[in-house]
């Protein structure tokens, strides 16, 4: 019967889609491995560089902790003790030094503090990106290369079937079949389950579900498809549904 060919033909046409999308899915899997790959290695170097900031911020600040010492204690020896004017401008010259130098440590403690909250920044954005990455790599199902070459050999045979079955189709039908199989993404046709269209869940009138039930030893074309009245796709009534 036709709708029983048209029934087939949907079923291996989704399973072609299926096959495709599995070969989809192994390909954006290997780009997602990939990407992780790279986003691991990012994270090395920032993390590399966050350890020498941090390094860096403890070799300044022990710097900056001795000149201030020296500043403290230059300025000490200025307040207490009697000195030449000689010895004061020298003190005090040594003083302007030291201050400066430890202004130029201070810009760098405050340049080394900005960097390493930047690199701290993108290190948290990469641990979240590969942490994504991971959690869709999880998502997808999983091809070896068995498996993988399998399915991408079983494409051209089954796609042969499909064309050599739609060959056979009437025009009319064939027509049919394939403007709702490119509306319904490969499934033009519906079940009918328990009176209702399964695609579209609307009960179905008794007139259509009596011309269901009663399909047998009509011509065979396009004329003897039944629609949904709600959804356009043809229905089916497997062979225990129309006794």
């Amino acid at each position: 019967m036709l709708i029983d060919k048209l029934w087939e033909l949907q079923e291996l046409q989704l399973d072609y889609r299926r096959k495709e999308r599995l070969l989809e899915e192994s390909n954006l899997s290997s780009l997602l491995s990939h990407k992780i790959d790279e986003t691991e290695q990012q994270l090395a170097g920032l993390r590399e560089q966050l350890e020498t900031f941090r390094a860096d911020e403890v070799r300044i600040g022990e710097k900056l902790d001795d000149l201030s010492a020296k500043v403290h204690e230059a300025g000490a020896k200025l307040g207490k003790e009697e000195m030449s004017e000689d010895k004061v401008q020298k003190l005090e010259e040594k003083m302007k030094k030291l201050t400066l130098e430890k202004e130029k440590v201070e810009d760098a403690q405050g340049r080394n503090f900005h960097d390493r909250q930047d690199v701290e920044d993108q290190t948290r954005a990469s641990e979240l990106l590969a942490e994504k990455l991971r959690k869709e790599l999880e998502s997808i199902p999983q091809l070896n290369a068995t498996s993988r070459a399998a399915v991408k050999k079983s494409l051209p045979t089954l796609r042969k079937e499909i064309e050599n079955r739609k060959a056979k189709l009437p025009l009319k039908a064939k027509l049919i079949f394939e403007s709702l199989s490119e509306k319904f993404s490969g499934a033009p046709v519906a079940r009918v389950a328990s009176s209702t269209c399964d695609y579209c869940h609307v009960r179905l009138p008794q007139k259509t579900l009596f011309s269901l039930r009663n399909v047998e030893g009509r011509s065979g074309d396009a004329e003897e498809l039944i629609r949904c009245e709600i959804c356009g796709k043809i229905l089916y009534a497997g062979i225990k549904d129309r006794e």
